[in-house]
């Protein structure tokens, strides 16, 4: 069971971008690349009302163990100074729940750094690592990513413009041994104006040794906002 208390979201990006806060309007460095930008210092809310609640679908897959599927939602309190949120979330439920606490004068969509957080603290139970490891190994991957490409999606009938950030921050890693699992490990982002919340799809895959099958698949997408905009 991953169930724990976590302080708010953007100090967990601070972690991931240093020395400067994704919760104000503070320029982001400038040497970071569009990769970094989009996830990083983005103001993906912007549009999005008080009262308003995103929701996502959730799913995971893992090979001789039990699937599920779940959802994720974003509650907008309000709405403040500069665009900036207060948030709530309830990010998934029963045994897999994790409880974020609220973000305050929050700019940005807290639930790509809560989709990774998740994902890094289960990669280090599993392996007995380090969460500092991990989450310095993806961080450093939007440097460079794989792949940063303008792509078209379907979504309810229609044709989306969106932005797809693929990384693979472990391949080639000189301590891969001692997380073999992980090593081919694939993420997925899919960001789209057009959708609200700013995020469509965050997808991580695990493959087989043999790259012909997939041992854990976890995949959250964008399923609605209410009320409707």
């Amino acid at each position: 069971m991953l169930r724990r208390s976590i302080i708010r979201a953007f100090q967990f990006a601070l972690l991931f971008i240093p020395a400067v806060s994704v919760a104000t309007k503070v320029l982001p460095p400038p040497k970071l690349n569009q990769a970094q930008k989009i996830i990083f210092f983005k103001d993906h809310l912007m549009g999005v009302p008080k009262g308003s609640q995103i929701d996502y679908a959730f799913k995971s897959m893992t090979k001789d163990a039990d699937s599920f599927s779940d959802k994720i939602e974003i509650k907008v309190i309000d709405v403040i100074a500069e665009g900036k949120r207060d948030l709530e979330f309830n990010f998934l439920s029963g045994s897999n729940h994790i409880d974020f606490s609220p973000a305050k004068s929050y700019s940005g969509n807290p639930v790509i750094i809560h989709f990774l957080e998740r994902d890094i603290s289960l990669m280090a139970k599993s392996t007995g690592g380090n969460i500092g490891f991990f989450r310095n190994r993806i961080r450093d991957s939007f440097k460079k990513p794989a792949e940063l490409r303008d792509i078209k999606f379907q979504f309810k009938g229609k044709e989306i413009s969106g932005t797809e950030i693929v990384v693979t921050p472990f391949v080639d890693d000189p301590y891969a041994e001692n997380f073999e699992l992980y090593v081919n490990k694939r993420y997925e982002f899919i960001f789209s104006e057009q959708v609200p919340g700013g995020v469509y799809r965050i997808h991580t895959k695990v493959p087989n040794e043999k790259g012909d099958g997939v041992l854990i698949d976890e995949d959250m997408t964008f399923r609605n906002i209410t009320p409707a905009i």
